[in-house]
């Protein structure tokens, strides 16, 4: 409905997003046209509305010229995503306004500039600019002019905008005519502040930042890419509890809302043009890399991919968060996008320009000279460190992608981050990704399960436009917003404060860009036996960004000589401290070990051997162990004639993870698979009160030994030996020994790092203490099943429930893994036809008890790049590991 006082006024329609194209209709009458389904078009249907109830539709087409620009890899739904508001505009109206609003005199005063362009009917008009800090009114300038008017004023000692300080104030811009009536207002908030590169640093305000990014799609479980206000809020308060500081706009404008959000609670924004010919990019390296494949080196394309940037900026260039273009994603490179550079930089020299162009390269370091900054995707730490120390490279290195975080993933980010902090041309980078992109779906039995392209495509063999396996599944929270474990990892990796032991003392790192840390408060905790024993607070130190100081601290003695002691330091934030975060958030914290546990003796006494048949069994008290001489595993380990613990069978595989596909793993290192299945017994006795059992593996292949030996107590000492005798092997995927548990026991503690699942290279962000939980609530629901739950460096772990229970103890850390479950379920269906809801409770549980596994890996997660770092590999080599097994009286 039109109003009828809107007479005389423009009507301007704008459709915030839609695509792929479109055409407007208004009251059956053709408007206008528009494609780039990513940003809005601005329809004057002036003379084709009429006061009251008009007809308004959109005849959209899934598919358009412009499609072969959006190429990415994501879901193909096509429809109108975002808002269509109608403006009734006087007809002299405000058409646009550019903010240009940095520092000066050395970063503390601030200059404002204004460009207001009016449109409509021909004169002189007068605008007046008012900058507000809250209700106070700090200046106010006006001038006269027509088609375009200019203000500027100096702003001292201005509050400035950075991602750890994100101070706004409004601007007011007044539109009047020649008797100084109001005509037109709007206001919008904006930030003061400085991007630049100086001495090859990026420098926002003359202070070098570091990039603790992620890519970020636009996706919702049951909308798609329609996301509302309350999603993009609840995803920037995951983002400030997680340390992230900046966020790249894979791969497109995002919703203007989005940025908004972003101006106001603090994040560097990386902003990317809806331009990815990725299937035009694989033709040219099909063809040895032929640039005249390529849509950039086009002219027919050209006004296309001018289009996408221009439109772009002249959308985004006055929210203060933008502090980076970026011209496109996998598209390779052209003259296109040397243009598009020369016109940004012309038009907007207060961001920076960056462009890769290509996807993964193998060449050396593919940088593009018409860009700010070196933005490669998926270079590992080598390669990095090789750019890095190489004089002749000059630009800031900012990894537009890297650490792909599909599935079970994310390992070894340490790694990366090390590197980085080591190296000053090294400024951080964006983790793909931030979210998962899988759908809420249910089963035929109601289950929630998470959607994948396949179960859109109800017919595979039929024509048409099909779905593939990917489980879209790379975010570190899934698609609810529930966090991955690998969530903590960033956070605890990326954290901007560190704490060190450093000689006798220990020091407090302040890693911010530009705050010090009055902000936060600093506690401590002293651990023995994973249970707090002592704990207190510390005055926080004056420390400058990026500097340190010692901490003094004194410890209380320890009231247990036996107990394994261990200090926790911890930062906290303040209230406002960190917007979004509630006072008491732990920014960053730090554990170290303090004395190592001491471990008893087992107590002695008889136990009692018996051999019949083809069973070995030792029994103390009412406690009884039995070992099958024909499959060389243990038939029970009981209580009063509870069973607690049955198999024992010698372990080398894992329920591949999504990096394990990728990098081909089920295919390459399916001998250990075999291996685990496969084994021949070659001897089983008695000596004393221990039960030795031999098995071989592949003709010769590997050789384990497994010794269980009985306490008078019950306990039982289990020693595993690992020969590889063939040196022609892969690496195993773990070492170890898998255990089914009876349902009964349904409750979890282990003393080790938690609580989220840890790896051998995905532990940073877990802390050694003692946990507990439901056994069930262990696995974690990867938009497709694959190896979950594991936990490292446990010291022991107990399973209870239905007044039993038993207890593992390592003679050494251990790698462990409780599930509700046979761990055979998270590999019995191919990647593309298995969900989340096929994991559930059932049958037994599964214990797997490991001396090491593998590393998840995740530097990619389609090559081999994507398998663990070699030294979170498990060496081809002989290894022995030991453990007890204790009933939980």
């Amino acid at each position: 409905m039109i109003p009828a006082h809107f007479a005389g006024r423009r009507l301007l329609l704008t459709v915030g997003a839609a695509g792929a194209a479109y055409y407007l209709w208004v009251n059956g009458e053709r408007v206008g046209y528009s494609e780039d389904s990513k940003l809005p078009a601005e329809f004057d249907i002036s003379r084709y509305a009429k006061a009251g109830r008009n007809v308004v539709a959109i005849e959209l087409y899934r598919f358009a010229d412009g499609s072969y620009l959006e190429d990415q890899d994501f879901w193909r739904v096509n429809g109108i995503e975002r808002s269509i508001s109608l403006y009734a505009a006087p007809p002299t109206h405000i058409s646009d306004l550019t903010v240009d609003a940095e520092l000066e005199h050395d970063y503390r005063d601030g200059r404002l500039g204004l460009t207001v362009a009016t449109g409509g009917a021909p004169g002189a008009m007068r605008v007046r600019a008012t900058l507000m800090d809250g209700a106070k009114s700090l200046l106010v300038r006006e001038a006269t002019g027509s088609g375009a008017v200019r203000i500027e004023a100096g702003v001292p000692g201005v509050k400035t905008w950075t991602a750890e300080t994100p101070n706004l104030y409004t601007l007011l811009v007044e539109l009047l005519d020649e008797k100084g009536r109001l005509v037109e207002a709007t206001s919008r908030r904006i930030g003061f502040r400085t991007v630049e590169i100086a001495d090859g640093e990026v420098r926002v305000n003359g202070k070098r930042i570091m990039i603790r990014g992620v890519n970020r799609h636009e996706h919702d479980p049951k909308t798609f890419r329609i996301l509302s206000e309350a999603t993009m809020r609840k995803d920037i308060e995951l983002m400030k509890a997680a340390n992230i500081n900046a966020v790249r706009t894979s791969h497109y404008p995002n919703d203007p809302r989005w940025y908004d959000l972003a101006d106001e609670y603090g994040l560097y924004i990386m902003d990317e043009a809806n331009i990815e010919s990725h299937g035009y990019l694989s033709l040219s390296q099909e063809r040895n890399n032929d640039p005249s494949a390529l849509l950039g080196n086009d002219p027919k394309w050209r006004a296309a991919h001018l289009d996408r940037v221009q439109r772009m900026v002249q959308r985004d260039r006055n929210h203060p968060s933008v502090i980076f273009w970026s011209l496109g994603n996998e598209t390779g490179i052209g003259d296109s996008f040397e243009a598009a550079a020369k016109w940004v930089k012309a038009q907007d020299p207060t961001r920076l320009v960056s462009f890769l162009g290509w996807s993964m390269s193998n060449w050396r370091h593919p940088v593009n000279a018409y860009v700010d900054i070196f933005a490669p995707m998926y270079d590992d730490v080598p390669k990095m460190i090789d750019y890095a120390r190489d004089p002749a490279f000059k630009k800031p290195l900012i990894l537009c992608e890297y650490a792909h975080a599909m599935g079970n993933s994310l390992g070894d980010l340490e790694g990366y981050w090390q590197a980085m902090r080591a190296h000053p041309k090294l400024q951080g980078g964006f983790v793909w990704d931030w979210v998962d992109q899988t759908m809420l779906l249910h089963d035929k039995d109601g289950r929630p399960y998470w959607g994948q392209g396949l179960d859109y495509d109800p017919d595979p063999k039929a024509p048409g436009v099909h779905g593939d396996d990917s489980p879209v599944g790379d975010g570190v929270i899934q698609s609810d917003r529930t966090p991955d474990p690998e969530y903590y990892e960033l956070a605890k990796v990326q954290a901007p404060i560190a704490f060190l032991h450093e000689g006798d003392g220990y020091h407090i790192v302040n890693r911010h860009d530009h705050i010090d840390l009055s902000r936060f408060t600093l506690d401590w905790t002293v651990m023995e036996d994973g249970v707090a024993a002592a704990h207190g607070s510390l005055p926080m130190p004056s420390v400058a960004p990026g500097a340190s100081a010692p901490l003094p601290l004194t410890l209380p003695a320890s009231k247990n000589a036996t107990a394994e002691r261990m200090l926790v330091l911890r930062a906290r934030a303040k209230a406002g401290a960190v917007p979004m975060l509630p006072a008491g958030h732990v920014v960053g914290w730090e554990q170290f070990a303090l004395a190592a546990p001491a471990l008893p003796a087992p107590p002695a006494g008889d136990v009692a051997p018996v051999e019949a048949g083809d069973m070995l069994r030792l029994t103390a008290g009412d406690i009884v162990l039995e070992i099958d001489r024909t499959t060389g595993l243990l038939r029970r380990y009981a209580r009063a004639g509870a069973v607690l613990l049955s198999g024992g069978a010698p372990n080398f595989w894992r329920a591949p993870t999504d990096n394990d596909i990728g990098a081909g793993i089920p295919k390459s290192h399916a001998m250990w698979q075999y291996f685990s299945d496969h084994r021949r017994v070659e001897t089983v006795e008695r000596s004393g009160n221990a039960i030795i059992v031999r098995h071989d593996m592949g003709v010769g292949s590997v050789k384990v030994e497994t010794r269980w030996t009985m306490s008078a107590d019950g306990r039982v000492g289990v020693t595993m030996r690992f020969d590889p005798i063939r040196d022609t092997l892969p690496d195993p995927l773990r070492v170890g020994l898998a255990f089914d548990t009876p349902s009964a026991l349904d409750k979890v503690q282990w003393y080790g790092r938690g609580p989220q699942e840890s790896y051998a290279d995905r532990k940073t962000g877990a802390l050694i203490a003692r946990w507990s939980g439901d056994v069930a609530d262990q696995y974690h629901d990867y938009a497709r099943p694959q190896e979950s739950g594991n936990k490292s460096d446990v010291r022991w772990i107990a399973l209870t429930g239905a007044g039993a229970g038993l207890r593992i103890t390592g003679a050494q850390p251990l790698s462990v893994n409780a599930l509700a479950f046979p761990y055979a379920d998270l590999a019995m269906k191919p990647p593309g036809q298995a969900h989340s809801a096929d994991i559930r409770p059932h049958a037994h549980g599964t214990l797997l008890i490991d001396a090491a596994q593998a590393g998840v890996g995740g530097d990619t997660g389609w090559n081999l790049d994507g398998r663990a770092h070699m030294n979170f590999r498990i060496p081809l080599r002989s290894l022995t590991y030991s453990f007890t097994i204790a009933p939980v009286r």
